[in-house]
């Protein structure tokens, strides 16, 4: 007969002891399912009403007797970003089965790991022991972060100041300290309300011996070094600036950028930020997302007149590069490529090849989103001339390959992403652009095989729906007859799909999509519901802005010929790319042609579409001739 572990009998402990504490009108359900969750937790008032507040919670139960095992626990390093990056807040609870206690920490509250380490060690203190007060503590905590993912943050915020939490160090942090940066905030009054108590606080400063955290209930840090000791009277306005601006890159991290913006040029800070170089990577780019663009231009052109910081100006440029990259109306772009044209004159002027290099590479990335693929291309030309490393570098390569194939320079295009991938570029998708160039190069075989080695690389990597949708499309083409490779004639596919003929325009050109649309209609109409699936989702992917052609490719696809993976790429290839339009057409047809399926349908597709998550963004500035710094910043909200 089997016999429970001793581990099973302290889990059951620790999950009976943590509800027996619970109040008795919440309800608390085991979890049994992958997410590394032991129990879900709802809040009811008294009256048994929902308040509609939940949080999830890690039990870890121990029986040693030793207290420094009791009051620390080794998490992987993924395991607490996988509880930080859920959007349910999640407890994490330490039970002694010795002590017959528990300590608790919520997982967003834990912000001394790095990603680059294997483990976490995750402390607890006595202030983390469970006593009477502490459900008050846990829905003042949820429903302030419920009331910060809402966006209900204004002025002026109710700020709590304490000592960092530490057992050991505690007293040895100075009291003065608090107090000096209460005194700031007291200055303040229109951004902070000052309170004692933390569970009336939305946001919070903890202090230590030589620098302040800001928090908005964990949803957000904020980070300021400062050395205390050297603290005098003059010094306490400047203080309070930079205070302001650690409170406004906590106000961008929860998505406040209106309020960030406001506070900056209110208070005339970026006259601080443009001169710091942790300022600028951390905070520049949503300035210039913001309503202030005009004004961060002109003041940042006026620094570019006076300083002689190369690498600092550098830096600058590399933040616009990559602000660029966001949607802009025509004015502000006439104002970027005016400016980014002043830069350039100006380290002309100053012989600085590095500003020269650094102005043009800009430039062409400028004209290249701009649609200016030729100009690109003679101002990345230029960045190579006067930083001669570009030629050892992979992003570059990869920039020019980008640049190349839009050309329809394919070849080359393959050739560049080939050599950036050579280079090992930290572009995870250059693999899988290189099977793109393969392709429109008329190597369907060898760009079948390289998306295969792609996603076999790539594996846990998001967002592969398109490229597992596009090798499928090719693999079955491919082992159904079409061509491994070919010279492409485009112009005698046009004529044979105006005549009807598509499988002869299709020997003339695979990649022609109109072919594809029209041959699916036709294999449709035939009832050959597989053929005119492909059809419709390889022409899809070769105009990816064709709504009508992923629309059919959709419908086509509830079928039970079809496989229900690939109608579940095909659902969420079309929505990346054409959003609303892509739902609102195909709910039209249904409403034409199937208005008995039309909710199923929607409500189908609803639960399948993913909205696009905006992933870090990487800026490079040249440290020197041969060394560059690489860090990623976070996108605006």
């Amino acid at each position: 007969m089997g016999q429970r572990t001793q581990n099973h009998l302290i889990e059951d402990e620790s999950r009976l002891f943590f509800k027996k504490y619970l109040p008795k009108y919440w309800v608390c359900r085991d979890k049994n399912d992958d997410y590394g969750i032991d129990c879900e937790v709802e809040i009811f008032n008294e009256n048994g009403d929902t308040t509609g507040l939940v949080f999830w919670v890690q039990l870890k139960g121990t029986d040693s007797t030793k207290d420094k095992t009791i009051k620390n626990i080794y998490f992987k390093n993924e395991k607490i970003i996988q509880f930080i990056n859920y959007d349910i807040p999640v407890l994490i609870v330490r039970y002694s089965t010795f002590k017959k206690i528990f300590y608790y920490r919520w997982s967003k509250n834990i912000t001394n790991f790095k990603s680059e380490t294997i483990n976490i060690n995750v402390s607890f203190y006595e202030l983390n022991l469970w006593n009477d007060d502490s459900h008050i503590e846990i829905i003042s905590y949820v429903e302030k972060q419920s009331i910060i993912k809402q966006g209900k943050v204004k002025f002026p915020i109710k700020t709590v100041v304490l000592r960092e939490d530490y057992d050991e160090s505690k007293s040895n942090i100075p009291y003065s300290n608090i107090t000096n940066v209460k005194r700031c905030l007291e200055s303040q009054k229109k951004y902070f309300s000052l309170t004692k108590n933390i569970n009336d606080s939305l946001l919070q400063i903890k202090v230590d011996k030589n620098q302040i955290v800001m928090s908005f209930s964990d949803f957000a840090f904020s980070t300021m070094k400062i050395d205390f000791s050297l603290l005098e009277e003059k010094h306490f306005e400047e203080l309070t600036k930079y205070i302001l601006i650690t409170f406004a890159q906590t106000l961008f991290d929860i998505g406040k950028n209106n309020l960030g913006n406001d506070l900056i040029f209110d208070n005339d800070l970026l006259s601080i930020i443009k001169t710091k170089k942790e300022y600028i990577i951390s905070i520049l780019h949503h300035l210039i997302q913001g309503n202030y663009f005009e004004e961060t231009m002109s003041e940042l052109t006026a620094f570019f007149q006076e300083s002689e910081d190369d690498n600092l100006l550098e830096i600058i440029l590399s933040v616009l590069l990559i602000s660029n990259k966001k949607s802009f109306d025509e004015n502000k772009l006439l104002l970027y490529e005016t400016f980014l044209k002043e830069q350039l004159n100006i380290s002309e002027k100053r012989k600085n090849k590095l500003g020269i290099a650094t102005a043009s590479y800009n430039l062409g990335n400028y004209n290249r989103s701009k649609g200016n693929y030729l100009e690109s291309l003679k101002f990345y030309s230029k960045a190579r001339k006067f930083n001669l490393d570009y030629k050892s570098q992979s992003y570059f390569y990869y920039e020019l390959a980008g640049v190349l194939f839009l050309l329809n320079k394919f070849y080359f295009a393959s050739k560049f992403y080939s050599k950036s991938i050579e280079l090992n570029t930290d572009y995870h998708l250059a693999k899988a652009l290189l099977a793109d160039s393969l392709m429109y190069s008329g190597k369907y075989l060898a760009a079948q095989n390289k998306i295969d080695e792609f996603l076999n690389e790539q594996k846990n990597l998001q967002d592969n729906d398109e490229w597992f949708l596009k090798y499928s499309c090719l693999k079955t083409l491919i082992d159904n007859g079409h061509p491994t490779s070919q010279i492409r004639d485009e112009k005698l596919a046009i004529l044979h799909t105006k005549s009807g003929d598509y499988e002869k325009a299709l020997e003339c050109d695979f990649l022609y999509d109109l072919a594809w649309f029209n041959y699916g209609i036709q294999e449709s109409k035939a009832n050959n519901i597989e053929s005119a699936f492909i059809a419709f989702s390889f022409s899809a992917l070769l105009c990816n802005n064709d709504i009508e052609a992923w629309t059919n490719a959709t419908l086509s696809g509830f079928n039970e010929k079809i496989d229900p993976t690939l109608l579940i790429f095909v659902i969420r290839v079309a929505y990346y790319y054409n959003g609303i339009n892509y739902l609102n057409y195909v709910s039209n047809q249904l409403k034409l042609n199937n208005p008995e399926s039309l909710d199923n349908i929607m409500e189908f597709i609803d639960n399948i579409v993913e909205e696009k998550k905006e992933e870090p963004i990487m800026i490079r500035y040249f440290d020197n001739e041969n060394e560059y710094t690489k860090i990623d910043i976070k996108p605006s909200h």
